[in-house]
């Protein structure tokens, strides 16, 4: 039986024009179907191969799977309803206290 995954992933765009070379950086979550928290890695690193396309500006542009930032198990059943689903959480622990203002 599959569980059901939120995957937060990481990234990088880069385009060439002439000699210049840009970077951008993506952070995506998705949901993934895995029978192990394990397979997850696997399954990632097999799906998201390198893609090369032309921007608008005509540049090679290269997008490419960075790392996985983080993997959150979902709990809910978000086979009947979609309403209100956590696909992610993420705990910080700060140092200091923190204020609204």
């Amino acid at each position: 039986m599959y569980k059901i995954f939120s995957v937060k992933l990481l990234f990088e765009h880069i385009s060439i024009s002439g000699s210049m070379s840009n970077k951008i950086y993506e952070e995506t979550i998705n949901i993934i179907r895995a029978v192990r928290l394990e397979d997850v890695d696997k399954l990632v690193k097999s799906h998201y191969k390198d893609v090369i396309y032309k921007n608008i500006f005509g540049e090679d542009t290269t997008i490419r799977l960075v790392m996985i930032l983080d993997v959150f198990e979902l709990v809910d059943n978000i086979e009947e309803s979609l309403e209100f689903v956590e696909v992610y959480s993420q705990h910080i622990i700060a140092e200091e206290e923190v204020t609204v203002e």
